[in-house]
């Protein structure tokens, strides 16, 4: 039986730009995702006065040892609607007022002021995480708040 030994040789520098260059091809392809994610992530959450949809970001990043993609809205109730609020947020209590003894609103598309003790809250649809397992050709688990 014949005995071969083979030495193998990295190109590093080669080796970096492939995997964590902006323009290398691992980078580009989590790029593509993240991009992917922001456009269906625009497309499916709830608009009321679209601010939330009009903060709606990609990017990616390669660094050191890992590439990093982010998707993700800029608008702070974007996160609340993704996980939802009250009894059906992380907390899962109702929403009460702090300084004051009831909680007054206008329900929009009202001219009636409500005044409430304390409120349910809203669902969260999951908006990024849906766009997020659309987009990725790869399975996707979930490890957000339930």
């Amino acid at each position: 039986m014949a005995t071969y030994r083979v030495r193998v040789r990295n190109n590093q520098a080669a080796l970096n730009r492939f995997l964590r260059s902006p323009a290398g091809p691992v980078v580009q392809h989590v790029e593509k995702i993240m991009r992917e994610t922001a456009n269906i992530g625009k497309r499916t959450i709830r608009v009321d006065t679209g601010v939330a949809r009009g903060t709606i970001y990609s990017n990616a990043l390669g660094l050191a040892n890992h590439v990093v993609g982010r998707a993700g809205s800029l608008a702070k109730h974007a996160y609340w609607l993704d996980v939802g609020t009250g009894i059906y947020g992380p907390a899962g209590k109702p929403i009460v007022p702090k300084r004051a003894k009831v909680l007054v609103f206008t329900p929009k598309g009202s001219n009636v002021t409500v005044f409430a003790a304390a409120v349910k809250g809203i669902k969260g649809d999951r908006w990024l995480r849906r766009a997020f397992a659309t987009a990725c050709p790869y399975s996707v688990v979930d490890l957000g708040p339930k």
